[in-house]
């Protein structure tokens, strides 16, 4: 039985696709750009913003920054509140404290942000900290891993587990040695899971529970 569980925010505890699309479409109209085939939530939702603005989009990094700062205007005020927790997830942290087991948010998106909603939606007290990345930073997933992994310290050896629905939580968790379970209710396509297999894949929140408590780790 795993120990710590590092959860991913966005597709893994909170269905957040909403405010992030509604606020990219506002930064990319504000701008004069297209919104054709860039607001599907497998782009959109979970890599840092600035890397979707500028690897995915291919804008240069000072329009990128044009972009961020524009998102940043509608998202910071009401985007990141249209969202909500998956049904289960909050049972789900309830159950884990209750078999001893601490959780902890590691989110690429920025920690003001991911504080406000873990507060709003009932996460914070059931975790043991919150960690993202700075405003327009450009921390990888592995680097916000890392300081969660460090905040525990040795105790977390061969006892933590990495939880999210990305690639990007796969690889930040293989950079960091990490196993990681894969959520399938998240924002991930069959294609990236194919392309970035997990130690574990977790179809729904029952599932992730079964494989959080009764893995050997």
């Amino acid at each position: 039985m795993f120990k710590h569980v590092l959860f991913d925010l966005d597709g893994t505890l909170t269905d957040s696709k909403e405010g992030i699309i509604k606020s990219v479409e506002y930064a990319l109209l504000k701008l004069g750009e297209s919104t054709e085939g860039r607001l599907d939530q497998h782009i959109v939702v979970g890599p840092p913003m600035m890397t979707t603005f500028t690897q995915v989009y291919g804008f240069s990094e000072e329009k990128a920054r044009r972009l961020y700062d524009t998102f940043q205007e509608r998202y910071g005020t009401k985007g990141r509140f249209e969202n909500h927790p998956f049904p289960g997830i909050l049972a789900l942290l309830d159950q884990l404290k209750e078999a001893g087991i601490k959780s902890y948010v590691a989110t690429s998106k920025p920690t003001v942000h991911a504080r406000a909603i873990c507060e709003k939606f009932g996460i914070s007290q059931r975790v043991e900290l919150v960690a993202g990345s700075t405003l327009g930073g450009n921390e990888t997933k592995a680097d916000v891993i890392q300081q969660v992994l460090d905040t525990i310290g040795p105790q977390a050896e061969g006892k933590a587990v990495m939880v999210g629905d990305r690639k990007y939580d796969v690889i930040g968790a293989r950079e960091t040695k990490l196993p990681v379970i894969l959520v399938g209710f998240g924002y991930g396509s069959k294609a990236e899971q194919e392309a970035y297999p997990p130690d574990y894949f977790a179809p729904d929140v029952e599932a992730l529970g079964d494989i959080i408590l009764h893995t050997q780790s």
